[in-house]
């Protein structure tokens, strides 16, 4: 693996590149600089590892959180010092409150140049805080430190970035100068201890993983609930995986409760059996409607939601029963409504649920399944009455247009509100996900094109304006790797979202202090980095735009400018519609 001639910054390196990639952790994010050098070095020279290269540590960051998301398995970002490391800061959040794993490998100065005016030194232990789930500050390499520490160090960090409570981890790795391979000779008793490893495939330590299982007295009390509930109601947010999704699959199959499939769940576009309600939080616009449908209980699966709206239900009509079940132990409560939270493997507690459950009819899923056809035919006939791509349509189309087997990445703001609102269901393999975590509009970009490549499959993005100027460098990458991204940008020249809060009613700020008007348009852009880009005013346009560009093997941008104010309308009349619509299945005069 390593030269004896190597200097000692170098062999450590090499010592944490290949156990990395011993744990299963293959794919380095790395950012040019000088103090990460040994790093660097040990990847491009480990035949083993896959690279890429970002221009900028926050993009190379948010390129490893979707790679991760995909892959279910983290990438390593590696930085130099300084405010390299700074700039991972919003992706380690988004990580870490959305338990997605990472390794985190920035390079430092010594301890003898910290705090002494040295160039580009700052403190940088403990430098994420509480939003990783492990640190370590390596010691600076040297032979009277067995190496042996270097890889159970690493073994640690994989384990606890991965299992358990996933998500970010942090070794801060300090290097004296020189910092390029320079012959100088390591003793051998300083590698002679890894004889044995040396002549393996195998991490130095290896771990067993933690399966949270349903104690007896849990499945009985849960199981309990839910055969004696008339009035039931599923909730799925993000799921981790296929095995995940099958499960609840079969445990909602056995209630034949109706179900809110979230967005991020994996559900709402790719199953449509009558359980699974679509545009569910369109059906919650009406307050009568949501009294006469209060469920007496709730069973919440997996992550959060991106409704806001079903937590105001919640709030308003609480149930008796709220169990949430998820493997991880923090709350998700933000109404407080929750009466039991079980921890414990979704997969192996959805199929024990169901092994104990009766299969039976439910009249109240039927109301929701009926509700739920006649706001599809209403916002159908919205959009289909404006000739030009507005937004719903947009959101409709890529629902409708997107191959089978493919992924769909959203970003926050109205993308994914948009699909969630007015996607269609249908039964077709889409993996779909979202940054939903901290929910920013920062660094999208990356995370999508991470995504496809930790997907392995061809990957479309629904932006925003001001989420793609955000990200805009990304574009460089994009053109490194052709990585097979449509991206579809809706561009209403402004922050569309500020339109729905209550500060839109004052005209003497709103406009230039919230919307932030801007006249950007995205071709010359592309034409810089070189990427395919299409610009789509009609409908027929972008649905044959957007049909080619999925089947290229290469980045693409599809820019649909669209007007705030219209946009605004349409949804309101779709909204306004729909409540009568609701209003009138609960009057009992009807």
């Amino acid at each position: 693996m390593t030269s004896e001639k190597d200097n000692v910054n170098t062999f450590w390196a090499e010592l944490i590149v290949e156990e990395l990639i011993r744990c299963g952790v293959d794919h380095f994010c790395i950012s040019p600089g000088s103090r990460s050098t040994p790093l660097v070095v040990a990847v491009a020279r480990n035949k083993k590892a896959r690279h890429c290269i970002h221009y900028d540590e926050r993009g190379a960051a948010f390129y490893a959180l979707g790679y991760a998301r995909a892959a279910g398995k983290p990438a390593a970002v590696i930085t130099t010092s300084g405010t390299a490391a700074a700039n991972l800061y919003p992706a380690v959040t988004e990580a870490s409150v959305d338990h997605v794993p990472m390794i985190l490998l920035t390079a430092d100065r010594p301890p003898e140049l910290i705090d002494t005016g040295a160039n580009q030194a700052m403190r940088q232990d403990r430098f994420f805080g509480g939003f990783v789930r492990w640190y370590c500050d390596l010691p600076t390499p040297a032979t009277d430190v067995p190496p042996q520490m270097v890889l159970t160090t690493v073994d640690q960090a994989v384990y606890r970035s991965r299992f358990g409570d996933a998500g970010p981890v942090h070794l801060n790795c300090r290097y004296r100068e020189p910092l390029e391979p320079c012959g100088c000779e390591i003793p051998a008793r300083h590698t002679a201890g890894l004889a044995s490893w040396t002549e393996s495939a195998r991490p130095f330590t290896s771990y067993t993983y933690p399966h949270n299982t349903l104690s007896p007295e849990s499945i009985e009390s849960v199981t309990q609930i839910l055969a004696n509930t008339s009035r039931g109601l599923v909730v799925v947010g993000r799921l981790e995986g296929e095995n995940e999704r099958a499960a609840v699959l079969r445990l909602i199959g056995r209630l034949k409760w109706p179900v809110y499939a979230d967005l991020t769940s994996g559900l709402r576009l790719t199953h449509c059996a009558t359980h699974i309600i679509r545009h569910f939080d369109q059906e919650l616009l009406s307050s009568d409607f949501n009294q006469f449908v209060r469920p007496s209980t709730v069973l919440h699966i997996g992550g959060r939601t991106i409704s806001k709206r079903l937590g105001e239900f919640f709030q308003v009509n609480r149930p008796d029963h709220y169990i949430v079940l998820k493997p991880t132990a923090e709350r998700y409560d933000p109404v407080h409504t929750v009466t039991m939270h079980v921890q414990a493997d979704i997969s192996a507690a959805c199929d024990v649920l169901a092994h104990g459950l009766q299969n039976t009819a439910d009249s109240y899923a039927d109301f929701f399944s009926a509700r739920a056809a006649d706001a599809d035919r209403i916002i159908g006939r919205h959009i289909a009455e404006h000739p030009a791509a507005n937004e719903p349509f947009v959101a409709r189309c890529i629902s409708e247009q997107i191959p089978d087997g493919s992924c769909l990445f959203v970003s926050s703001s109205m993308p994914i509100r948009d699909v969630d609102l007015y996607g269609i269901s249908g039964r077709r393999d889409i993996r779909v996900a979202a940054n939903r975590g901290i929910s920013g509009i920062d660094g999208v970009i990356s995370s999508a094109a991470g995504f496809a490549v930790g997907a392995g499959r061809p990957t479309t993005l629904l932006i925003g304006d001001l989420a793609f100027i955000h990200d805009i460098n990304a574009l460089a990458t994009l053109q490194r790797q052709q990585a097979p991204l449509v991206i579809v940008v809706i561009n209403n020249r402004g922050g569309g979202i500020f339109h729905f809060l209550p500060i839109s009613a004052h005209a003497d700020v709103f406009e230039d202090y919230f919307a932030t008007p801007h006249d950007f348009s995205f071709g010359g852009a592309c034409e810089t980095f070189s990427i395919a880009y299409h610009r789509c005013t009609e409908k027929d346009d972008f649905v044959q735009t957007y049909r080619r560009a999925a089947e290229q093997p290469r980045p693409c941008v599809i820019e649909v400018p669209t007007d705030r104010s219209e946009n605004l309308r349409i949804r309101r009349a779709m909204k306004a519609e729909i409540i009568d619509m609701l209003n009138a299945s609960v009057d009992p005069k009807q």
